[in-house]
């Protein structure tokens, strides 16, 4: 039995949000997920232990729910992916393992099938489609739910988690150029 990403991810997004699980990482419910279906499926669409890092930290330091962490932080790397040179980004894709799956448009695809069933989310599947610029990305993070003031909350930490992960500092200029956020060096 095949399982689709956006469904597998869909899974854990909702179990990563439910207080039963408040104790457990999205470590721990990938491997559970990975377990149950009897195969890798769930671990191809659910976040690597470095970008489950950077998903923890955003939910925890900002305040946000889980599907939040993960459609900002990929609607985030999909601009980054969409202005960078190929160069710039197989260089990002390379220091952080697992960051082309948050910046691909799979994993915004499968929050939009997510979120939408709740019926607050018209438009949820264009608003988080491809991230090709700064409005895209304004409607990206509104359909999830969050002030576009937010991107410049999402921006220093994921400028952070990825120098902390071996980004150059030329890289983390352009990125905080694409995202609008100063670089902090």
């Amino acid at each position: 039995m095949k399982i689709s990403r956006g469904f597998a991810l869909a899974s854990l997004m909702t179990l990563a949000a439910s207080p039963v699980f408040a104790g457990f990482t999205l470590d721990d419910l990938t491997k559970a997920a990975s377990s149950m279906q009897g195969g890798d499926a769930a671990t191809k669409a659910a976040p690597t232990s470095e970008t489950a890092g950077l998903l923890g930290a955003l939910t925890s330091q900002l305040n946000v729910k889980p599907e939040q962490a993960v459609g900002g932080a990929a609607a985030m790397l999909g601009l980054a992916k969409n202005q960078l040179s190929s160069t710039d980004y197989s260089e990002l894709a390379k220091s952080v393992p697992g960051i082309d799956k948050l910046s691909g448009g799979g994993e915004l695809g499968a929050l939009a099938g997510l979120l939408g069933s709740n019926g607050k989310a018209a438009g949820l599947d264009n608003a988080l489609g491809t991230v090709k610029d700064t409005k895209d990305l304004n409607n990206a993070f509104s359909a999830l739910g969050m002030d576009t003031g937010m991107i410049g909350q999402f921006a220093p930490l994921i400028l952070q988690y990825l120098g902390q992960q071996g980004v150059g500092g030329s890289l983390l200029q352009s990125l905080g150029s694409i995202w609008g956020a100063g670089t902090g060096t």
